[in-house]
Formats: C-alpha cells, sequence, structure tokens
C-alpha cells in the first residue's frame, strides 16, 4: 500500500538532483514515519519545494541536506504559497499535482496546515474523487485558538469579518472531515474536546512525541540529573526553546524571573531559538535589569547539540498561550527536565495524569513568578517530577507513536481490499 502524506511544511532544493533542504526535526518525524510504514508499502510527501527554504517556515529548529536516494519515502514536489495572491497564482498547479500524487497512493493523509487555506483542505476533496482511504490529522496544535487570535488581530472591519467567516468555514469543514473520515488521528486533547459531537471510533488520541529511544536517560543519568538539581551552590538554571513567538509568551518567564529574583531566589535562564520576539525580549531583559542573568543561545541544531544545552539546565518552562502540546514537554522529559507549564487543554490532562509538571494558571505572571520561587526554594520536590516524566517519555516515543498508527492505518487500507 502507498501512503501518501499531504503536509504544508516546504522542503528546499539541494545542491543536486534529488537533494533536499529540509527542517532537522521534521525530518527525523519523516524517518519515523517511513521506517513505521515499511512494512506495509511505500511513504511519499506531497509537501511544497522551494529554491530556498527560511529555517522559520521549517517546522523546525536548523536546516539539514538529504539525498533521498538514502531516505525510505519519496517526495510530491508541489507549488509554494503563503498569501491569497501567491494561493490564486499557483491554486490550479496544486490540484493538479496533488492529483497524480492522490492517483499513486492507496491511504491519503491530511492536516490543517497551510496558509490562507489549508493543503490537507485542497488534498482531501481530490482523495476523496479518487475514492482513497483518507486519514485527517490534527497535529500538537488545536488549530483554531491560533485562527481566532489572527482574525482578532486584524483591524480593518471588513478583513475582519472575512477572517471569521473563512476560520468558520474550515471548522465546519473539519466537523465534516472528521464524520466521514476513514480515520482520524489527534494529538491534541483539545481538538477531541472541540468536535465531541463528532468524535467516532474511527478517532484516535496519541501523545505529541519527538523523543527517539536514544534519547531516554539510563538510571545512572537519572541519579546524575538529581544531584545536580539538589545542588544548591548553583542557581536554579531555567530554559525555553524553541520559536520564540508572541503565543508562546517568552517575555512572561522574563517578568515572572525578575519578580522572582526580588524575592531572594537565585535564579539564571537559557533561551534557545529565533523569532520576532527574540529583539523584544533582549531588550526586556535590560529594562528589568536581568540581562546577565539570561544567555540567549540562538538557533541551535535539533540533536545531541540541542539536547546537550537543554541538559544544562534544571527546569523547562513552558509558556504558550493556544491550546496545544507543545514537543518540548516529552523533549524535556526525555532528558530528565521537570516542567513548569501555563495551562492550556492540550496538557493540563497529560501533566495531571503522570505528575510530571507544575502547572501554572495561563497568561499569570504573578503565579508564574511563584513557581519559580517554589521551586528553587523546594529542590527536593523536583527529583519525583524527573522520574515521573521520564516514565511517561519512555512509554511515548516517537518510533512507538508511528508503529501504533501505522498498524491502525494498515488495517484500514487492507480492509478495502478485503
Amino acid at each position: 500500500m502507498n501512503y501518501l502524506l499531504i503536509n504544508h511544511i516546504p522542503f528546499g532544493k539541494g545542491h543536486a538532483p534529488n537533494h533536499f533542504v529540509v527542517g532537522d526535526m521534521w525530518l527525523e518525524d519523516l524517518r519515523a514515519q517511513a521506517r513505521a510504514w515499511s512494512p506495509y508499502g511505500c511513504l511519499a510527501v506531497a509537501a511544497p519545494c522551494v529554491d530556498h527554504i527560511p529555517v522559520e517556515v521549517s517546522g523546525s529548529f536548523h536546516l539539514v541536506e538529504v539525498n533521498l536516494q538514502e531516505e525510505e519515502f519519496n517526495i510530491f514536489p508541489l507549488p509554494y504559497y503563503s498569501s491569497w495572491k501567491t494561493f490564486v497564482q499557483v491554486y490550479r498547479a496544486v490540484k493538479s499535482q496533488l492529483d497524480q500524487a492522490c492517483q499513486w497512493a492507496s491511504i491519503v493523509q491530511a492536516d490543517y496546515g497551510g496558509h490562507p487555506i489549508p493543503l490537507g483542505q485542497i488534498g482531501w476533496s481530490i482523495a476523496e474523487k479518487h475514492n482513497k482511504k483518507g486519514i485527517w490529522v490534527f497535529d500538537g496544535a488545536d488549530p483554531f485558538p491560533r485562527l481566532e487570535r489572527y482574525v482578532a488581530e486584524e483591524s480593518n472591519p471588513l478583513k475582519r469579518l472575512f477572517k471569521h467567516r473563512m476560520v468558520k468555514r474550515f471548522e465546519s469543514f473539519c466537523t465534516q472531515a472528521i464524520a466521514e473520515a476513514d480515520l482520524v488521528f489527534a494529538h491534541n486533547a483539545s481538538v477531541v474536546e472541540r468536535f465531541e459531537p463528532v468524535w467516532n471510533q474511527r478517532c484516535h488520541r496519541f501523545n505529541r512525541s519527538f523523543v527517539r529511544q536514544q534519547m531516554l536517560l539510563s538510571n545512572q543519568q537519572v541519579d546524575g540529573r538529581v544531584q545536580q538539581i539538589l545542588d544548591k551552590s548553583q542557581p536554579l538554571r531555567l530554559v525555553i526553546a524553541g520559536r520564540q513567538t508572541p503565543i508562546k509568551a517568552p517575555d512572561h518567564v522574563l517578568r515572572a524571573m525578575a519578580i522572582a529574583l526580588k524575592q531572594g531566589v537565585e535564579l539564571e535562564l537559557d533561551i534557545i531559538g529565533d523569532g520576532e520576539s527574540l529583539a523584544p525580549c533582549k531588550q526586556l531583559a535590560q529594562d528589568l535589569g536581568i540581562a546577565n542573568r539570561v544567555r540567549f543561545l540562538g538557533s541551535v541544531p535539533y540533536g545531541q547539540p540541542l539536547f546537550d544545552l537543554l541538559s544544562q539546565a534544571h527546569i523547562m518552562v513552558i509558556t504558550n498561550l493556544t491550546a496545544e502540546i507543545s514537543r518540548n514537554v516529552f523533549l524535556g522529559m526525555a532528558l530528565g527536565l521537570p516542567l513548569i507549564l501555563y495551562r492550556n487543554s492540550g496538557t493540563d490532562d497529560l501533566i495531571e495524569r503522570s505528575k510530571s509538571g507544575v502547572l501554572v494558571p495561563s497568561g499569570n505572571i504573578e503565579a508564574l513568578s511563584q513557581s519559580l520561587v517554589d521551586a528553587a526554594q523546594n529542590r527536593q520536590q523536583l527529583p519525583q517530577l524527573i522520574r515521573n516524566g521520564l516514565k511517561l517519555a519512555q512509554a511515548q516515543t516517537l518510533e512507538r507513536t508511528h508503529i501504533h498508527r501505522a498498524e491502525i492505518a494498515a488495517a484500514c487500507g487492507a480492509s478495502k481490499y478485503a
């Protein structure tokens, strides 16, 4: 069976034929999906291809070049669009090339990514036309809180009304897709709740994990992490990582840290990643008088360089303002980092059941600051968070997740030929 992923994350052209540039984390995910599907058939991804790919649209921290002849997946290149103007220009070509890709496939997987019209939404009707098995996917985020913020930020009332109608139209499409799909894979508890009236036995929820088996700490490494975190001779070191954007609220962490420092606790912070909020955060650290406590480390390649930096920290702070399960949740758990998180419906149940982190009311900087003070003053409570998080990460690796998904998809696909 041929399995087609329709995904909006672009590839860049490489320096030789059949070579492509791709985000490192997205590549890890693709490789895991291809390996999981290999017992059943071939896997390909239909995705935009551009001459030059900026890292900020790559779905990753860093870019790498790959030779498809050495990979277990193939690519159906599509035209790229990121605005209404470019969408109109390439729409016919996108439809035509998706039509060819869907004809190759036995199973078509699509999701909500892409602006202004999701690429998966375009491909969904094409797959249906060719009578292909269809799998609709909600990845780490519930897209609708972000879309609602996108509408609310529009100052022009006519444009705001248009955007509002487009969001409602897409919500209606998702409702219908869930009801009609052969399978639905969700990696966020929020969408299960949102679409509860049409959620059915063909819908499956998984936790979103980028943790590879070899990343998991050994018992000896856990003991070392515990000794490190209990050493009060060193400041409690915090870390935030990823694209630094307003919806991830890195400024909240700086403001909370400044309040905590005034209470006499010793804290330091590493900020890993670039993004539109980075320059404002550097200025804010100066304005708050804590610049000497903060290191801005920029973009770091996904893999051991990133893991080594994260392992220097004691606690990972995650302050997403929209409902999603950040890839940092399981990454932090796997590396022995207790978590302090803003509450959101994408992760609350997971954290509460596993007792692997501290949940703080979303947007409440005072409460976030108090959680930092409590962590610094009561370090003896942190080792149990480390052990609880690692136990969960061991059961929810990237490989296990994709193997489970592949088993369900293969059973569904095989039913077509029975």
